[in-house]
């Protein structure tokens, strides 16, 4: 039968540039916000997955931890305008292989990608997906690949937190929006980047606030 709860771990970044963790990290919270839409697939949130950020722990313990039936792992490897990504899917029961594939795309192929990713995954949780969610896991949020790698820089920086993280968030969200303007989750993070400026003090509320409801207003 189906399996019906699922942890994507955050993806290893396995390039020798550790400015590359924007990639895997990205890609890992893709997967998540993309599977989530699924009403038959329980998917952990990212902040139960990245606690395990950067540990090794076994499937099986990961599973009793967040009561999941299985376990995605995942390595990104950057290289130039290329990406080498694995993954493997993992029966959190008794830690058995269920499926396992390898990737090698231009980096402007990162939607494709991660749609493939996303099919390959339901197929082997042995979910048998309606029209209508096949093309919400295929949704696409922008056309443009560039806008789409910007966003990811920015959202790597502002989950790290902090003023300068903040700053620099905000930085790569603009960009986004500059190479589309009709980029809805870019907006998304200028709003969570200035409201989180303006509840710790490092902008004056009053400033950062206004901004923080006109990207999100703009977003919806």
């Amino acid at each position: 039968g189906e399996i019906e709860s699922l942890a994507v771990l955050p993806f290893v970044n396995a390039s020798t540039d550790a400015d590359a963790d924007y990639l895997s990290d990205g890609i890992t919270e893709s997967l998540i916000n993309s599977l989530s839409q699924l009403p038959r697939l329980k998917v952990m949130s990212r902040d139960s997955v990245f606690m395990y950020k950067g540990k090794e722990t076994d499937a099986q313990t990961i599973g009793e931890a967040l009561d999941v039936r299985a376990v995605l792992k995942g390595r990104v490897m950057q290289r130039g305008d290329s990406l080498d990504i694995s993954a493997e899917l993992i029966d959190a029961r008794d830690n058995t292989h269920i499926w396992g594939q390898q990737y090698s795309r231009p980096a402007s192929d990162i939607f494709a990608l991660q749609n493939d990713l996303a099919r390959e995954i339901t197929t082997n949780l042995r979910m048998k997906l309606s029209g209508e969610e096949e093309r919400l896991i295929a949704r696409r949020p922008t056309g443009n690949s560039d806008a789409y790698q910007d966003y990811m820089r920015g959202r790597f920086w502002w989950s790290r937190r902090g003023p300068e993280a903040a700053a620099r968030s905000i930085e790569f969200f603009q960009r986004a929006i500059a190479k589309d303007a009709n980029f809805a989750l870019a907006y998304s993070g200028l709003a969570d980047a200035y409201s989180n400026q303006g509840t710790s003090a490092a902008e004056p509320p009053m400033e950062v606030f206004p901004k923080a409801k006109e990207a999100a207003l703009k977003a919806l």
